[in-house]
């Protein structure tokens, strides 16, 4: 039996179609990547549990490799993967295993960084860099009694009452969402502080540790204070009640009382700034008058009795001119038959007032500086 050509020619490109397809279909059951120029690298991971050869490699949602083989070296897992050329990863990159659907086929996801230098072939990615993926398994584990004690009626009544209440709120939920996302990119910027803030927190908390017993004694004083205001609750409401009266009579005070305090603050500011100018002065006299009262304390301190004689005053202008001195006149001192006791010859002061404003002993000046200087003459002579 012959065959035609037409015939052979169909079988071959059937059979050529039918090795095309099949190829195509183990290279997609085989999850590879025929024909791609790439390279290898690797990256090491605490648990590395589902990842398969041929596991697809993405970044941004987009192939770029497959997982090409997995090992053990110092109790770590590392991943085997190939990447395109054109792609270099920087070095500040992160990758992650990611779930690819509930029957537990898992993915490698990568987060490329932002600095400039690069991993090379062959370069390992350290376990700082990567994370593992979430156990299921072991989540459901751990929420099975929580799950186990819910209450499904009032569960599905939560449901109804959330579906309820973001029914045509989907732009409030978003916008929540998008505050929630800006904060939580806030407080991954202040992480530094944050963990200063943690560490100042523990410090002061090992603090308050370390002094228990001196703030179980505070606790205690504090108890027995407290006690104390309870017995005497009448008196502190008695003294409240004195203190506003006081307030009220302090008020009434001020408002009847007002000029005058403004006169004496006033006063009080002429002497302050009449002491201020004359510090010098005053500073002196306080720095002499210890030395100079010392005698008299000495003789009061023993109950004696002595007499304070002026021998010379002086009275005198801002300027320094002198508008009054009066000095003691000889016959003035008690050993020259002076003093208080009079003249005995006419029983009359030789220290008169002049009628005209002067003295006897011829001194003149304005009328105030004669006026004033009689005066102190008469205060020197004595009451005769």
């Amino acid at each position: 039996m012959r065959t035609s050509k037409v015939m052979l020619v169909k079988v071959a490109v059937f059979t050529v179609i039918c090795i095309i397809f099949t190829v195509a279909l183990g290279v997609k059951l085989a999850n590879s990547r025929l024909f791609a120029d790439t390279y290898e690298m690797k990256a090491q991971f605490e648990d590395a549990t589902g990842v398969l050869v041929g596991d697809a490699v993405k970044i941004a949602g987009v192939d770029v490799g497959r997982v090409t083989g997995t090992e053990i070296k110092g109790g770590m897992a590392v991943v085997t993967f190939s990447l395109d050329k054109d792609i270099k990863l920087p070095r500040d990159t992160e990758v992650s295993i990611r779930w690819r659907n509930v029957l537990g086929q898992r993915f490698v996801y990568i987060f490329p960084g932002d600095e400039d230098s690069r991993w090379e072939e062959a370069d390992t990615i350290p376990a700082s860099q990567t994370n593992d993926v979430a156990d299921i398994g072991e989540f459901l584990n751990r929420v099975g009694p929580i799950l186990k004690a819910i209450d499904p009626e009032q569960a599905n009544a939560f449901l109804d009452a959330m579906n309820t209440a973001l029914q045509n709120n989907e732009q409030n939920v978003r916008a929540l969402l998008d505050a929630g996302s800006s904060l939580a990119g806030d407080l991954s910027e202040r992480d530094d502080e944050i963990s200063n803030l943690i560490g100042n927190a523990d410090t002061i908390m090992e603090a308050f540790a370390s002094q228990d017993d001196e703030i179980r004694n505070i606790l205690d004083d504090l108890d027995n204070v407290s006690g104390v205001l309870a017995r005497r609750t009448d008196d502190v409401n008695a003294l409240v009640t004195n203190f506003a009266d006081i307030q009220e009579q302090l008020d009434e005070l001020l408002e009847t009382s007002g000029s005058n305090i403004d006169d004496t603050i006033g006063s009080l500011e002429t002497v302050a700034t009449t002491l201020s100018t004359n510090k010098k002065n005053l500073a002196r006299t306080l720095e002499s008058t210890p030395m100079g009262v010392a005698n008299y304390f000495q003789t009061s301190s023993w109950g004696e009795w002595f007499n304070v004689r002026i021998v010379e005053l002086v009275f005198q202008d801002n300027q320094g001119n002198d508008l009054v001195r009066q000095k003691e006149l000889p016959n003035q001192h008690a050993d020259e038959g002076g003093g208080t006791d009079g003249d005995e010859g006419d029983g009359n002061d030789n220290r008169q007032v002049d009628s005209g404003g002067g003295s006897e002993d011829g001194s003149s000046g304005s009328a105030p500086s004669e006026n004033v200087g009689s005066l102190l003459r008469y205060t020197l002579a004595g009451d005769q």
